[in-house]
Formats: structure tokens, sequence, C-alpha cells
């Protein structure tokens, strides 16, 4: 058990694997030469090639973002949407100002947020809450992978048998 959960910590791309279910069908066990600890240090890796044989995919959070801001600024804040994976999905405007309904990955929030302040004079708003998981779109972004020495010498052993 400890191995396999160690092995979620990290997934396949330094990611903690969420939301599935694991059961090892088959294992070997001799007597006089296995341990415990071969098991804790080989689960890591076999759940590591059954998530490559799986399919797994990697979600990134999205978000559901409001923004309020001046009419005056509408044109720039509609242009720049694409250019942090925004989708607007809708435009109000009440009195003189804008208000844009739309969906981002949390990734792109922060960057989005900071230009609407700096080009709304610090008059625009951003609001967010998380709308759920969709596929990781652009570039796989990986996390490295926390060192284990004895995990590390196995899965080295096993690449050299493949």
């Amino acid at each position: 058990m400890e191995g396999v959960l160690y092995g979620c910590e990290q997934g396949l791309y330094g990611w903690k694997v969420t939301d599935c279910k694991i059961c090892f069908e088959y294992g070997l066990y001799y007597s006089p030469v296995s341990t415990p600890a071969d098991f804790r240090l080989l689960s890591p890796i076999v759940l590591e090639q059954a998530l490559k044989k799986a399919g797994t995919e990697l979600l990134e959070p999205y978000l559901h973002f409001e923004i309020y801001a001046p009419q005056e600024y509408l044109s720039r804040a509609y242009h720049d949407a694409p250019r942090y994976c925004a989708d607007i999905v809708s435009t109000q405007i009440k009195n003189d100002e804008v208000i844009l309904k739309g969906e981002i990955p949390a990734r792109c929030i922060q960057e989005y947020r900071n230009d609407l302040t700096y080009f709304t004079n610090g008059q625009g708003v951003c609001l967010t809450e998380l709308k759920g998981y969709q596929p990781a779109t652009g570039k796989l972004i990986c996390q490295p992978r926390r060192p284990n020495s004895r995990i590390d010498k196995v899965r080295h052993m096993f690449h050299k048998l493949a």
C-alpha cells in the first residue's frame, strides 16, 4: 500500500494521481527471498507502467471568471483573452461598466489579472471560482520527481532489462 501511495503522489508527470482505483491482480512471493520492502519498492514502478498503458490523461484546473471594468477597456480586455487561453462566454454592459464572463486555465489567471489591473489603472476587477478540470492544453508541464535512491536503482535495473 505504501508503494502505491508513493507512486500516486508523483504520477507519470510529477503530478498527483487522483480519482482512480488501483488493484494489483498478480504478484509472486518467494518466502526465503521476498520481503515487504521489495513490494514497496516495486509498486511505484509497476504503477507507472500501468498508467502509461492505460493512457493516463493530465487534467488542469479551469476557472470561471467575471471581469468588471470601465466600458472604455472592453476592447482591450476582450482582445487579450485568447493570449491567456481564456474563452469569453458573455459580455454585458451596465451603465458605464462592462462585465465579461468566461473560462480560463488556472495557470493563466494571475498574469491576466495583472495585465487587467495595469491597463485599467486599477479599476478592473477579476473574480474567479473553480469550474472543474479539463485536459491540459499546450506544452505538457512536468514536475521533477522527488528523488528516491532505492526506487531509482530498481527503475534503472528495469530500464536496462527492457
